[in-house]
């Protein structure tokens, strides 16, 4: 028997009809016992979750997440028109952190592939989107609505819309929707936007910084936020059009990208062109442009983009406006040998450095004999991290094992508490990390600045790849459950059952770290009900798991947690 969705239901809805079911098998009804081994033969002890796989295909889907899907979508065709503009616009572009109507940063999600493919799955749907305004228009750079529109009104070339109060130019620049036509019309929609007054200077801020157009179409920054498809063609256009080619937050946010100099040499010469190469060497806020990029181009070994600042007016003597140290001395302790030549050639002065600081640039240099000598006349460089965590920064497998045969423990620590397994887990330097497990690093270290263990390190930080070797290691309980680890999990609480009630971080208990993906942390969250975990405690939030789940979106895991209350 296959029931129908109608019009009426809803996710709640069949989340209580599982439960409903749940609770019937658990008093032993025939009826329902039939009805579960007709939906889902293979499965003898039900669960919420086998119950709401068993009503999914009983509704003729092929699992839960199938029927939530189609739920899900059915949900955005109740939504109103107005309100499908909105969430179209408000996702299809790369936002900073900045929520949109507001100028403050960590306010808005990340930027991420998944925004943008809802969008992109919106305006599929509903092709009707694009020719609501210009600003759905430009969004769905669909040319011809575009000419349509701007026809009937030319002033709309530079009229304020949206959720952001963006002009369609910003639009343009900061879209970045899965669609094929972002690299064919974006040139002529720029064009025309242009041709009828728009503002090539446009731009947004973020409470300190300002992104402008040009900012937009070229992407970068620390979320790794992609350039617009057309981009250098964009910007030339732009800047043709009077966008200022110095543009600093683009520079800034291309300087922590690969080392290369195509920005910088299209940028400046652009700026050269109009007279304004001043602009990148006059001192503002205590320091110029090339000098600051200097310091992000040594901190990242970039050797091609420190010649390109040096060879552009960028002083070599410069000091990081992070750390207040020269520049030079970041790439003498770095053992960065070609940007130390550079920075000499270009008048640098060799720093006088510590003995200390010796013994790390011997170490990030494989002077064995240097570091021989300062070790054996200071033991207690061993005992200190710097050296270690220097490798690490720099990714030196080689530097990590000279080290480690010298005599230094895989398990030194700085005065929080951090071990190299911690920054090489949260650095994602995953050869360091095997050594340094194979010689003997503690899995389950915990420092004391966050509580946690380098597992929940590479959790925070997305390291998939070191999650997955240090999850079969790991007896991180609260680090487990956030990883989704339902193996290693059932490993563990089949020999000590009392994990599951264990207080971690935060005084909270393991149903209180459920992963992000609803489908796992039904799992986990069954996994350690089955092994009594309680699930009417409270966080120091006043909440209950429960309660918690559900705040974060883990409707099906909260689900089966109420169950068990």
């Amino acid at each position: 028997m296959t029931n129908k969705l109608t019009p009426q239901s809803s996710l709640e809805g069949l989340r209580k009809e599982a439960k409903r079911w749940l609770k019937a098998l658990q008093t032993g009804e025939t009826q329902a016992q039939e009805r579960f081994s007709r939906n889902h033969p293979d499965h003898k002890n039900p669960s919420l979750r086998t119950v709401q796989h068993a009503l999914a295909v009983e509704y003729g889907f092929s699992s839960w997440a199938a029927l939530k899907r189609e739920l899900e979508e059915r949900a955005l065709a109740l939504r109103s028109h107005s309100e499908r503009l909105t969430l179209f616009l408000e996702k299809s572009a790369n936002r900073y952190h900045v929520a949109p109507g507001t100028a403050q940063w960590n306010t808005y999600e990340r930027d991420t592939p998944a925004r943008s493919e809802l969008a992109a799955r919106l305006l599929a749907r509903y092709p009707e989107i694009a020719r609501d305004s210009i600003h759905t228009a430009v969004a769905a750079h669909d040319a011809e609505a575009v000419r349509e529109f701007l026809l009937k009104d030319p002033a709309l070339a530079d009229q304020p819309g949206g959720p952001d109060g963006w002009t369609p130019l910003l639009r343009l620049a900061y879209t970045r929707l899965p669609i094929e036509a972002l690299a064919h019309n974006a040139i002529e929609i720029a064009t025309a936007l242009l041709d009828q007054g728009a503002n090539p200077r446009a731009s947004w801020s973020e409470g300190a910084n300002g992104f402008t157009v040009l900012t937009g179409v070229i992407g970068g920054g620390e979320g790794g936020q992609s350039a617009h498809p057309q981009a250098e063609a964009l910007a030339r256009l732009l800047i043709a059009r009077g966008a200022d080619p110095f543009d600093f937050q683009a520079l800034y946010n291309t300087s922590l990208e690969a080392d290369s100099t195509m920005w910088l040499d299209l940028l400046w010469s652009e700026s050269n062109k109009r007279g304004e190469a001043s602009k990148w060497t006059n001192v503002t806020d205590k320091i110029s442009a090339v000098d600051y990029l200097l310091g992000n181009a040594v901190a990242g070994r970039h050797t091609r983009r420190v010649a390109w600042l040096l060879e552009h007016g960028a002083n070599a003597n410069v000091a990081s406006v992070y750390s207040k140290q020269a520049v030079i001395r970041h790439a003498v302790l770095a053992g960065a040998q070609d940007i130390i030549d550079l920075l000499v050639r270009h008048g640098a002065l060799r720093p006088v450095l510590s003995t200390e600081e010796e013994f790390l640039s011997a170490a990030m240099q494989g002077d064995v004999a240097t570091l021989r000598r300062f070790a054996a006349d200071h033991p207690e460089y061993l005992r200190s991290p710097h050296a270690m965590f220097a490798a690490i920064h720099q990714s030196r497998t080689d530097v990590a094992e000279l080290l480690l045969e010298m005599g230094m423990s895989p398990n030194v620590s700085d005065h929080r508490g951090q071990t190299p397994l911690h920054l090489a887990a949260l650095s994602g330097c995953i050869e360091i990390a095997k050594l340094l497990i194979a010689r003997g690093a503690d899995i389950d270290a915990m420092e004391r600045n966050y509580n946690s263990t380098p597992l929940g390190g590479a959790n925070y930080h997305g390291r998939t790849e070191m999650v997955a070797m240090l999850v079969p290691l790991s007896r991180d309980i609260r680090g487990l459950c956030f990883a989704g680890a339902v193996d290693r999990l059932a490993e563990l609480l089949a020999g000590d059952a009392s994990l599951a009630s264990k207080v971690t971080r935060g005084n909270e208990v393991p149903l209180f770290a459920l992963p992000d993906d609803d489908e796992r942390a039904v799992e986990v969250a069954e996994l350690l009900l089955a092994h009594g975990a309680d699930p009417s405690v409270n966080n120091a939030a006043g909440l209950t798991p429960a309660q918690a789940a559900k705040k974060r979106g883990l409707e099906d895991a909260a689900a089966v947690i109420e169950a068990k209350e």
